[in-house]
């Protein structure tokens, strides 16, 4: 953007799209390999705010790409996340 710095400002919440399968922690592809197939069929939000309220809100929802949408109906990621491809306990 072109002006003043008075301009400048930060995003209030950002939302992160993810395939389930390339960001849920190795521990759970190595040890369950039927189950991680089913994290191909689902995608995960992640909602990161900058202001008050709760953050680092990760969500699923079920691909349904044959009439181009997400299944409404989501939950809250159950397995533990990458945290920069390193797994901690």
């Amino acid at each position: 953007m072109r002006g003043s710095s008075a301009l400048a400002y930060e995003c209030d919440i950002a939302v992160l799209l993810n395939d389930k399968f390339n960001c849920v922690s190795k521990v759970h592809l190595a040890y369950d390999p039927v189950r991680a197939e089913t994290f191909r069929n689902y995608a995960i939000f992640s909602v990161e705010k900058n202001r008050g309220g709760p953050g680092l809100v990760d969500l699923e929802f079920k691909k349904d790409f044959l009439y181009y949408r997400f299944n409404p109906i989501g939950g809250i990621v159950e397995e533990r996340l990458i945290d920069e491809r390193v797994y901690t306990e």
